[in-house]
């Protein structure tokens, strides 16, 4: 029967066999410090795609201003920052200190200290009592398993919204150098809507649910690249001499001018539940 139960041991099935290599969490932690500021200028670049996001939500009539919303997994203020300017008086949550200090730094160049704080720390330790109007997650490895979702609702006063991926999500360098390196196709995201969607209906929730499909090339640094792609690597377990001039080798030789296009192509679900 495609219970719950069913729908979680699928969720955690696929993110053992995307994540199968294991990686460190403080590893993790401090791949995203490192750079922090790059993806703060990534969200500078694509705004008007988590501007539109914001937008549906609004109209649908899951956010309203000054609703209290904890955004779980914050990072460098993707979504933090555009809410807080909808007067939604924003906590940012993320274990990563330095996604925390460029949100904390973006939140004052745009005058929106007021509306934001950070809270450093991981989900599981948040206490799974009614402390918020609204949970927010978007994209977040905290929310990955039947417990963690359904946290959200425990927290939550009014309404949570998850954001995931529904399908497609390629980063075209990144499967070509996984591919080179480990001989073996790049894994697939290990968070699909799917899995949240069925298990939400099978407690008795009916989520509202939208798409939205993107895909982008942005001209990155070669020197930034060859740095970011060492150290996710090494992440994921893969490292040495010989893979650090692996990457920097097929790197070199596709960069035009010292910078590299990375083409991304990504379908993702935006769903929104009362509580």
């Amino acid at each position: 029967m495609y219970n719950a139960q069913f729908w979680d041991k699928a969720w955690q099935d696929t993110s053992k066999a995307a994540g199968r290599r294991r990686p460190d969490p403080k590893l993790w932690q401090e791949y995203w410090s490192c750079f922090s500021s790059r993806y703060a200028e990534h969200n500078e670049a694509n705004k008007e795609v988590h501007q539109s996001i914001i937008d549906g939500l609004i109209a649908q009539g899951a956010i309203k201003p000054g609703d209290s919303l904890l955004d779980i997994g914050c990072g460098p203020g993707t979504y933090a920052l555009p809410l807080a300017a909808y007067k939604v008086k924003v906590t940012g949550l993320d274990t990563s200190q330095g996604m925390l200090d460029t949100l904390s730094d973006q939140a004052v160049k745009a005058s929106l200290t007021e509306s934001i704080s950070v809270l450093l720390t991981d989900w599981l330790d948040i206490a799974p009592e009614p402390a918020y109007d609204i949970t927010f997650a978007a994209k977040s490895p905290a929310i990955n398993n039947y417990d963690s979702l359904m946290k959200m609702t425990k927290v939550a006063r009014r309404a949570c919204c998850l954001i995931g991926f529904a399908g497609k999500h390629d980063i075209g360098l990144r499967r070509f150098l996984w591919e080179r390196l480990l001989n073996e196709p790049a894994p697939g995201p290990a968070f699909d809507i799917i899995y949240p969607l069925n298990i939400l209906y099978q407690e008795g929730y009916r989520p509202n649910l939208t798409f939205s499909t993107y895909g982008q090339t942005q001209q990155e640094p070669l020197n930034y690249l060859i740095d970011h792609y060492i150290r996710y690597f090494a992440v994921m377990g893969v490292t040495g001499n010989e893979v650090e001039n692996n990457i920097r080798c097929f790197l070199e030789g596709v960069a035009i001018d010292g910078y590299c296009a990375e083409t991304s192509e990504t379908t993702i679900g935006i769903m929104w539940w009362q509580v």
